[in-house]
Order: C-alpha cells, then sequence, then structure tokens
C-alpha cells in the first residue's frame, strides 16, 4: 500500500531573493516548498507492538532490496533507513545487523501517517 508521505506536511513560500531569475523566468513571486518531514523514532512502549526480524548486511545487499523481500516494495527501503537510523547503504559495513520492524501499519502510526 502506497502511503503519502507529503499528505501531513505543511507548505511554505520561498521568496528569497537568491532565486530572483527563478523567479523572473517562472513570471511568479514566490516557489512553494513542502516542509521537511520529522520522523519520530518508536517508544519503547511502542517498540514492544512490533515484530523485529534481523538480516545479517552481506555483499550486495541494498535497502530497496531487502524492502522488496520484506515488504514486497522497493520504495519502502526508506523505512528501513529510518528505523536502524543508517540513513544510506554507505553507514552499513558487512556484518551489521539490519533490523525489519512488522507490521508496516504499526510503523505509519507511529510516524502519523
Amino acid at each position: 500500500m502506497p502511503v503519502d508521505r507529503y499528505r501531513t506536511r505543511g507548505t511554505i513560500a520561498n521568496n528569497s531573493g537568491k532565486y530572483e531569475q527563478i523567479f523572473k523566468d517562472r513570471n511568479v513571486l514566490f516557489i512553494e516548498h513542502y516542509r521537511s518531514g520529522q520522523l519520530r523514532y518508536p517508544t519503547s512502549k511502542q517498540m514492544r507492538d512490533l515484530r523485529i526480524d534481523r538480516q545479517i548486511w552481506t555483499v550486495g545487499d541494498k535497502y530497496w532490496k531487502l524492502a522488496e523481500k520484506s515488504y514486497g516494495d522497493p520504495g519502502l527501503w526508506w523505512v528501513l533507513a529510518w528505523f536502524n537510523q543508517k540513513p544510506t547503504e554507505a553507514h552499513l559495513k558487512i556484518g551489521d545487523i539490519v533490523f525489519i520492524p512488522y507490521p508496516l501499519e504499526s510503523l505509519y502510526n507511529i510516524l502519523g501517517i
């Protein structure tokens, strides 16, 4: 089930002088941006409601491959990166344990999405 990560974010109007030429080219007064999202990590109480599988990080592993195998959707790679607090594969080394949380619905509730 795809989840819109922008659904609960507000927007801001960027009217910085740095972008004056862009505003002129587009004939606009500002550019609207989504606010940066804040992902809350689960509390210890919330963690008790999760099932967490473990996978040893090996040569050739990628978050998207693990998300495809675990959740059936490679686009959910960010769930693994967030939950493991390792934003990219470059933050992992061979032999590290990667935690795979379930169910997704509980994680979405924790994140407010």
